[in-house]
C-alpha cells in the first residue's frame, strides 16, 4: 500500500512537471518563431499544435520504447475522447457557441475524420501500427508543417522580432525538452506500477489518469478561449490536437517500434472515439454547440470512464 501511494505521488508530480514545462516550451518556441518571421496563424497551426501534444508524445514514445503498447495507444485514444467529450462538453456548458469559419472548419474536419478512420482501420486490419506506417504518418505531418511555414514566409511580409535572444530561447527549448523526456519516463514507469498495484490494466491507467493529465493543456486553452468568446480558437485547438495526437504522436511512437494491439480489447474505445469524432465534426459544420450539447458530451465521457473502471 505504501509503495502504491509513493508511485501514485510520483505519477501526479511527473504529469504536473510534464505539463508545466510543455507550457514553457510553447512560450519559448513562439518567441523563436517570431524571431524567424513566422506568423501567429502558422505558430498556432504548427508550434502550438506540437507543443500541446508534447505530453502525449512523450508518454506514448517512452511507452513504445519500453514495450508498453497499451499505454501508447490508450493515452492517445483516451486524450482524443477527452478532448471532445470533456473539453468541448465543458466549454459548451460554460458558454454555448457556434463556429463561423465554415470553410476552414470543413478542411480541418476532413483531416481529423480521415485520421481517426485511418487509425481505427489499422487497428481492425493490422492489429496495430507498424514502423513503416508510423514513418509515413510523421512524414505527412512534417511535410504539411514545412509547407505551411514556407507558404507563410513567402506570401506574407513579416518583420523579425529583434528583441528576442535566439541563443537564450534555444537554450530554454532544449532544457524544457530534456525535463519533459525525463518526467515522461517517470510518469510511464509509475503508471505501470500503479496499474499493477491496483490490479487494473495499463490500458485503463493510460485512458484515464494519463489521458486526463495530458489533456489539461487543451482543457485550459479551450475553456479560457470559450469564456473570452474566441470560439474558433477553442474548436481549432481541439481539432488540431486530435489530428496531431494521431498522426504525430502515434506516428512518431510507432516509428520507434511497431505498436501491436488486439482490436477485440479496444473495440469499445475505438467505436466511442469514432462516434464522438463524427458527431463533433458534424456539429462544427451544421449545429450550434448548445448547453444541452455540452451535457450530452459530458454524459458520454462519464459513461466511458464508468465502462473503463468496470472493465
Amino acid at each position: 500500500m505504501e509503495n502504491l501511494f509513493i508511485q501514485s505521488t510520483i505519477l501526479v508530480i511527473s504529469l504536473g512537471i510534464l505539463i508545466y514545462f510543455s507550457d514553457k516550451l510553447i512560450d519559448a518556441s513562439v518567441k523563436l518563431a517570431k524571431a524567424y518571421r513566422i506568423s501567429d496563424a502558422v505558430i498556432g497551426l504548427t508550434l502550438l499544435a506540437y507543443g500541446t501534444s508534447m505530453p502525449e508524445l512523450t508518454v506514448s514514445s517512452i511507452s513504445s520504447i519500453g514495450l508498453h503498447p497499451e499505454l501508447s495507444i490508450s493515452n492517445v485514444i483516451g486524450s482524443n475522447i477527452a478532448n471532445i467529450a470533456l473539453v468541448i462538453g465543458l466549454a459548451a456548458f460554460v458558454r454555448p457557441f457556434s463556429v463561423k469559419e465554415k470553410q476552414l472548419a470543413k478542411r480541418d474536419n476532413y483531416i481529423m475524420v480521415a485520421s481517426t478512420l485511418m487509425l481505427v482501420s489499422m487497428f481492425v486490419l493490422f492489429q496495430g501500427i507498424n514502423r513503416i506506417a508510423g514513418f509515413l504518418m510523421v512524414l505527412f505531418v512534417l511535410g504539411y508543417t514545412f509547407y505551411a511555414i514556407r507558404h507563410d514566409r513567402t506570401h506574407l511580409n513579416l518583420k523579425k522580432d529583434g528583441s528576442v535572444s535566439k541563443l537564450k530561447e534555444t537554450g530554454i527549448v532544449l532544457l524544457c525538452l530534456l525535463i519533459i523526456v525525463a518526467s515522461g519516463k517517470f510518469a510511464v514507469d509509475s503508471a505501470v506500477s500503479v496499474a499493477k498495484g491496483l490490479g487494473v490494466t495499463e490500458w485503463v491507467i493510460g485512458a484515464t489518469v494519463i489521458a486526463i493529465g495530458t489533456t489539461l493543456p487543451e482543457l485550459a486553452v479551450s475553456l479560457t478561449a470559450a469564456k473570452k468568446g474566441f470560439f474558433g480558437m477553442s474548436i481549432g485547438n481541439i481539432v488540431g490536437s486530435n489530428i496531431f495526437n494521431i498522426l504525430w504522436v502515434l506516428g512518431f511512437a510507432s516509428s520507434l517500434g511497431t505498436i501491436a494491439v488486439d482490436f477485440n480489447m479496444i473495440k469499445v474505445d475505438s467505436l466511442i472515439l469514432l462516434f464522438v469524432t463524427l458527431l463533433f465534426a458534424y456539429q462544427i459544420i451544421r449545429v450550434k454547440f448548445s448547453r444541452m450539447t455540452g451535457i450530452l458530451y459530458m454524459v458520454i465521457y462519464v459513461s466511458y470512464l464508468a465502462y473503463l473502471l468496470a472493465y
